[in-house]
């Protein structure tokens, strides 16, 4: 069992951030680590926002305990996901830097939730500080292909271009080992996760959706993370998480929620090695 590190969003009804991360981590044989970067009652695809981001001071004062409390060599895995306020960006970046020199074996999995379908859904300076704060630091990056376009400056319309832009993003971050695509739209008409990684290009195909679905690439990366901890290679891993996920979100008929706890029991056991 090792200790998973999810920084993420918080909702009182559906499965986003650290309501995917919590159940998926624990169902998988690890132990969930969780700080909420906002509290809200639904994700904004409801069309209603209440709640909001953790203060300041909150916030902080939880990510700066961790190496008080001696969490920082007990942690192998830091997943990184929606962020509230720009401000956080500084604090999570001192942790990562801090933790990754108690634990130089450890994985820092960064999910950059900024947008989708051409829209971006978060301050533009968050976008900013993120790739120029978080994405040094990361060991992976999970971006859909809108974020990709994000993070690499790049267009990105179909398979090949993905490639190209993850890429440039390898040649830019030396730190990073590999770069999951998700839900790439191809010209025909399927949709791809792509594994890009230093050595290797892996090709995950589905049939594509009438739309997404909230919660997806969140489900992905925990259980990527998840297999990572257990010690599986970094293809196996991203195998096991696509194919899963997907299953999951195919027997999710509302766009708005993954129909997690229903089909938890999907997430077959990890193999030990």
């Amino acid at each position: 069992m090792e200790q998973i590190l999810s920084i993420q969003s918080t909702v009182t009804i559906g499965f986003v951030g650290n309501n995917v991360a919590g159940p998926v981590i624990t169902h998988l044989g690890h132990q969930p680590l969780m700080v909420n970067t906002v509290a809200l009652a639904a994700h904004p695809g409801y069309g209603l926002i209440a709640g909001g981001p953790m203060p300041d001071a909150t916030f902080n004062a939880i990510l700066s305990a961790l190496p008080n409390l001696g969490k920082l060599k007990t942690i192998g895995t830091v997943i990184t996901g929606y962020l509230g306020a720009l401000t956080q960006v500084n604090a999570i970046s001192q942790l990562i830097r801090a933790w990754q020199l108690e634990q130089i074996r450890g994985t820092y999995i960064l999910d950059p939730v900024l947008g989708d379908n051409g829209r971006v859904y978060v301050d533009n300076k968050l976008v900013t500080a993120m790739r120029d704060n978080l994405l040094p630091l990361a060991n992976f990056v999970t971006p859909n292909q809108f974020e990709l376009e994000l993070l690499s400056g790049q267009t990105v319309r179909d398979v090949p271009s993905a490639d190209k832009a993850a890429r440039h993003l390898l040649e830019q971050y030396p730190h990073l080992n590999g770069v999951l695509v998700t839900g790439i739209n191809h010209t025909d008409n399927s949709i791809h996760d792509r594994l890009i990684s230093q050595t290797d290009l892996i090709d995950m195909a589905f049939q594509k959706r009438t739309s997404g679905i909230a919660g997806g690439g969140d489900l992905l990366t925990t259980i990527f993370a998840s297999w990572l901890a257990s010690g599986h290679s970094i293809n196996d891993s991203f195998k096991a998480a696509s194919a899963q996920a997907h299953n999951i979100i195919d027997r999710s008929n509302n766009h708005l929620e993954i129909k997690l706890l229903e089909n938890i029991n999907l997430l077959k056991p990890i193999p030990k090695l």
